[in-house]
């Protein structure tokens, strides 16, 4: 009698990754920004509502990429994202937003505008990954309205940033750390931009 061979699998399990809000030492970012405000500053809470983020096509993918080189995107198979990266760039920063601007209560898109809401919050990502061997990156827009703020209406403070940070090479888990950091300080230079116009608010 003949015998079937079957091949052995080469299948791979994917895994799965999540950003998270994180403490960190601005030192440590590999950024020269600095921090406006420590928690311990008696500031008053800003409530805020963070509407949808805006994000590249690109970036929609459940794949983690790298843009190693100019114009080339390398998807990665086998590291994904564990959630949209609309979805996981939101929860983030409105944590991070949460614990900089001493509000706990906030809202974040899908979820609708909380009564009382103070400002509301746009941001748009042009770039978020992994640019060298070494080294990730964050370009970004953002635009902050105020309560009265109506479609068609300016925003009262907008801005672009541009931040890198070092990671540790062929780690993924460094790397997903290294883009969480890159949040962190997004979230600090909105926050900061915020307080500098809440006493003329108050």
């Amino acid at each position: 009698m003949s015998s079937c061979i079957v091949p052995e699998s080469t299948h791979v399990e994917p895994t799965f990754h999540l950003l998270s809000a994180i403490d960190f030492d601005q030192n440590d970012s590999g950024s020269e920004e600095t921090n406006h405000f420590s928690q311990d500053e008696d500031l008053p809470g800003c409530t805020f509502y963070l509407k949808q983020i805006e994000v590249p096509s690109y970036l929609q993918e459940n794949r983690i990429i790298s843009r190693l080189q100019k114009g080339k995107i390398e998807f990665r198979e086998n590291d994904r994202w564990g959630e949209s990266i609309v979805d996981g760039v939101g929860r983030v920063m409105g944590l991070n937003l949460s614990r900089y601007l001493k509000s706990p209560f906030y809202s974040v898109y899908p979820h609708r505008k909380k009564i009382g809401t103070r400002y509301d919050i746009n941001l748009t990502l042009y770039r978020f990954e992994k640019v060298a061997r070494s080294e990730v990156l964050l370009q970004a827009g953002w635009e902050i309205f105020s309560r009265d703020y109506k479609n068609g209406s300016y925003p009262i403070l907008n801005g672009k940033e541009n931040v890198r940070t070092s990671i540790e090479p062929n780690s993924v888990n460094e790397e997903i750390i290294g883009l969480s950091k890159l949040l962190a300080i997004l979230a600090q230079k909105v926050s900061g931009a915020i307080y500098t116009i809440e006493p003329v608010l108050d």
